[in-house]
Formats: C-alpha cells, sequence, structure tokens
C-alpha cells in the first residue's frame, strides 16, 4: 500500500505540535521570571518603607517622650511621596484597591481589617521597641517573654538603648499565577532595625 500524503504537510504538523509544547513551557517560565523580578522589587519597596519610617521614629518622639505611632506609619506609607515604593502600593497594603486610610475625611478613616478587627494600618505596619539586654548590638536575639523579643522599658534611657523595628507587609497578586497551590495572593513582608537615637 502506498502512503500519497506529501511529506512536507507531515512536518509541518509536526511543527505545529512541537511549537505549541514548547511555546507552553516558555510562556510559563517567562511568567514565573516576571512575576519573581516583580516580588523582588516589591520587596525592595517595601524595605525602603521601613527604614525610612525607622529612621524617622528612631529620632522623633511625640512630646510625652513615646513613640510617635501615627507619624512613623504615615512616613512609611508615603516613603516615595506618593505612596508608591516601587510596585509597592503603600497606601493599599492589602491590595483590595481600597486606601487604608481615606484622606477625604478630615479624620483620616482607618480601613478595618475584617480578620482582626484592627485599623489595616496597624496589621501591615508594625512598630516594636526592643530592648538589646546583652548589648550586642542585636535585640532580635535576646529571648523575652513568650520566645518573643524583650520589649524596651523606658525608650528614652541613655545607658540601656533601644532599638526601633519596623515591619512592613504588602499583598502581591500575582500577575501570572504560577501554582494553584500558590493562589492568587502572597504576602510580602520586610523589617528594619535602627537604635534610637535621641
Amino acid at each position: 500500500m502506498r502512503n500519497d500524503m506529501p511529506t512536507h504537510t507531515r512536518a509541518k504538523g509536526q511543527a505545529v505540535v512541537e511549537f505549541a509544547l514548547t511555546a507552553t513551557l516558555i510562556f510559563f517560565m517567562l511568567a514565573a521570571a516576571v512575576d519573581l523580578g516583580l516580588i523582588f522589587f516589591t520587596l525592595q519597596g517595601l524595605h525602603n518603607a521601613a527604614e525610612e519610617g525607622a529612621t524617622y521614629g528612631s529620632r522623633w518622639l511625640t512630646s510625652a517622650s513615646a513613640l510617635d505611632y501615627d507619624g512613623i506609619r504615615d512616613r512609611v506609607r508615603h516613603e516615595a511621596g506618593t505612596g508608591t515604593a516601587g510596585f509597592a502600593n503603600l497606601l493599599d497594603l492589602n491590595a483590595d484597591g481600597v486606601s487604608d486610610v481615606n484622606p477625604d475625611t478630615p479624620s483620616g478613616t482607618k480601613e478595618i481589617n475584617s480578620a482582626t478587627g484592627n485599623p489595616v494600618i496597624n496589621d501591615y505596619i508594625q512598630i516594636n521597641a526592643l530592648w538589646d539586654m546583652d548589648g550586642d548590638g542585636n535585640p532580635l536575639n535576646d529571648p523575652g517573654p513568650n520566645g518573643g523579643n524583650v520589649p524596651c522599658p523606658n525608650i528614652t534611657d541613655p545607658i540601656n538603648r533601644c532599638h526601633l523595628q519596623i515591619i512592613v507587609s504588602a499583598d502581591y497578586n500575582f500577575l501570572f499565577p504560577l501554582l494553584p497551590a500558590f493562589g492568587n495572593q502572597r504576602r510580602l513582608t520586610s523589617s528594619y532595625v535602627i537604635q534610637m537615637r535621641n
């Protein structure tokens, strides 16, 4: 029996199938590379925001010699002036499309996190005054109560210098979900620790 199908038609069909298989893998790798790059730049923006808030908070206290929590959170949120640091939207840290603090209200109404009942900016921008008990310059390695770090007893004490830790989190929405296990959103976190300077 003779095969009348031309060879070039069979080769074209084979090339289309090979392209479809290869293109799927290439586009998947491209999507992963784009998301990994955006995650890196988002983390860099969060780190810069945490550093800005910590630098401000370590120097400027309220008149009662207490941390200026609202001022620190404001510095973190407006680190780049516009509220966007790289690819991180610091004005909408939970990425729900609503500003975490409503600028149109006189008192700046804060959006409430339905999971915790706290304002979103309190959950996503955490401020901790830590004491370096052993004096090695790192308060994060001193075990405190319940396995946490040791809270600072007096932030203005010049002998027992305390450190300020700012932890900034933001929800990142994947452009191209890599795997169903990751979901469409991931929380990214960065922190910065600095010694109190007052």
